[in-house]
């Protein structure tokens, strides 16, 4: 499976060398992989530790069954594909895995759905659909070319400066975007306001 698609950013304030953000790389789990598995998802689908974080009262019991249909379909789609995806469509499914990932509690240095930080939960939605992006906000913010805010579509990446540390994120649309905040959260959509636009760096766009 080959997606071929180019990354630009848009730059909104400083361009100065990034720093380090929160995100270590990690999981509780070791990858999981059986033969004809599609790269992504699957390496990680859950176990019984991911099961029992799905199973957290701030995760309704219709979500957590709708997470899992969407995990298996979004990996499982990605099978036998001899064509590239159309951006659309790719678009489409990244925001409503993102979407259905809301819930899922804040874990340092998570990748997976036992718990995501912020750049976990990036690298980990495109992951499964085979796209490689850094595993940190600091690297996830030096990929591409800066190009105006205004031109973001649902599926780029925003990376914003909070005091020292960087901070990654979905955008859904010019009001909303998709982030797993902060220790004691969970993934959640937010609104994008003037706190959030006045920490703003960058856009990593397809």
């Amino acid at each position: 499976m080959v997606f071929f698609f180019s990354a630009k950013v848009v730059e909104l304030a400083d361009t100065s060398d990034l720093g380090s953000d929160a995100a270590r790389p990690g999981g509780s789990s070791p990858p999981f992989r059986t033969p004809n598995m599609p790269r992504g998802c699957f390496e990680r689908f859950p176990g019984k530790a991911s099961v029992k974080a799905l199973t957290k009262k701030h995760v309704p019991v219709q979500s957590r069954r709708l997470l899992m249909l969407l995990i298996i379909f979004a990996c499982s789609s990605c099978q036998g594909r001899t064509e590239p995806m159309p951006e659309r469509v790719l678009r489409r499914q990244v925001m409503e895995l993102a979407r259905n990932l809301v819930g899922i509690p804040y874990r340092f240095g998570g990748i997976d759905i036992d718990g995501f930080d912020c750049s976990g939960l990036v690298y980990y939605v495109y992951d499964c659909f085979g796209i490689a992006v850094p595993r940190s906000a600091r690297e996830q913010g030096r990929m591409g070319k800066a190009i105006p805010l205004q031109r973001a579509a649902p599926g780029d990446i925003l990376i914003f400066k909070i005091g020292r540390i960087w901070h990654s994120a979905l955008f859904l649309d010019d009001r909303r975007f998709i982030h797993s905040p902060n220790a004691g959260g969970w993934v959640r959509i937010e609104a994008l306001n003037e706190y959030w636009l006045s920490r703003l760096r960058r856009v990593i766009t397809l």
